[in-house]
């Protein structure tokens, strides 16, 4: 692992979430964008996105496991993690994941049979096991919702120059993002995060305050795309076709500051998400209680810290 940043250096590290849809939906809202000559391009159009931007860490929700070798022949230089969590097309359904890439990769489905998931890239590889968890439905469920399985995962890689926590989630309104940063925290044990994936809420949903961070909530993240100080407001570019915010790229504010973000369509359209791609200022490393590389910078800001009453 590279040494860790002298006092006051910082780096860059750059991010992309992609929701990519890739078994189609009930509501079929992105089967029109999974034509066999959209899907050939798929791999190459993502690889060249995350090439060009640079990107130290990538996630994917929605994803087939067949993306996953079709991503791993364009980037030879990431590390690839894969966490299927349900047979793409969900229970009593055709699985999708496997009738929609099975032209162009024969490799469809892992050995569980669990075609369906999320991933995380990793450009400089991984150390140690992953964390694979399957989420529970832990807030009510609207009447008549189906509670589909949902996951979380996380792998441990050196980002920049530390070694840091990369994940990726999704949910609905059946999981809290408590539960998500309870189990990441855990798993962390204190390094770095960077979290990320489709938490289908926007962004002033009154649960995510338990995520925000820098005056925006009492959690501990900052977002890429948070505004500078003297603008406590929380949002961002849409990032569905349909107008939403609902896509994320959190990180530990203890560790990181936003360096911007930007909704990326591709051409042509691969989803009815478009990806997310910012950037994050690291810095050295603080003790976890003085602000992190926050302090100093927003002598307004009405940041609370934890276990501290304002």
């Amino acid at each position: 692992m590279a040494g860790l940043p002298a006092p006051g250096d910082t780096y860059r590290v750059n991010v992309l979430t992609y929701n990519v849809c890739a078994a189609g939906n009930r509501a079929g809202t992105c089967v029109r964008d999974l034509t066999p000559q959209r899907r050939r391009t798929w791999a190459g159009q993502v690889s060249a996105l995350i090439r060009s931007r640079d990107v130290d860490v990538a996630s994917f929700t929605e994803m087939c496991y067949a993306q996953v070798g079709l991503l791993r022949r364009e980037l030879p230089g990431y590390h690839l993690v894969w966490y299927g969590y349900a047979r793409g097309g969900g229970p009593g359904r055709e699985d999708r994941c496997r009738t929609l890439w099975r032209d162009l990769t024969p490799h469809t489905a892992p050995p569980d049979g669990r075609t369906f998931g999320m991933a995380l890239a990793l450009r400089n590889g991984t150390q140690g096991p992953p964390l694979r968890r399957l989420l529970r439905a832990d807030a009510p469920a609207a009447p008549g919702e189906t509670v589909h399985p949902r996951g979380l995962l996380c792998a441990r890689g050196d980002v920049g120059p530390r070694r840091s926590v990369c994940c990726v989630t999704h949910i609905s309104g059946t999981e809290t993002p408590r539960q998500v940063t309870g189990l990441v925290e855990r798993y962390a044990g204190g390094a770095p995060v960077i979290l990320t994936g489709d938490f289908n809420r926007e962004p002033g949903d009154a649960q995510l305050t338990g995520v925000y961070g820098m005056g925006l909530g009492d959690g501990g993240y900052t977002e890429a795309d948070a505004p500078g100080c003297g603008s406590v407001r929380r949002g961002g570019d849409p990032t569905t076709r349909g107008g939403r915010k609902i896509d994320y790229i959190f990180a530990s504010e203890a560790d990181y500051r936003p360096g911007g973000a930007e909704a990326v369509r591709t051409d042509p359209e691969l989803s009815d998400h478009l990806a997310l791609a910012g950037t994050l200022i690291g810095t050295e490393p603080r003790p976890r209680r003085d602000g992190g590389p926050w302090r100093g910078s927003c002598p307004a800001s009405p940041r609370r810290r934890r276990g501290r009453r304002r």
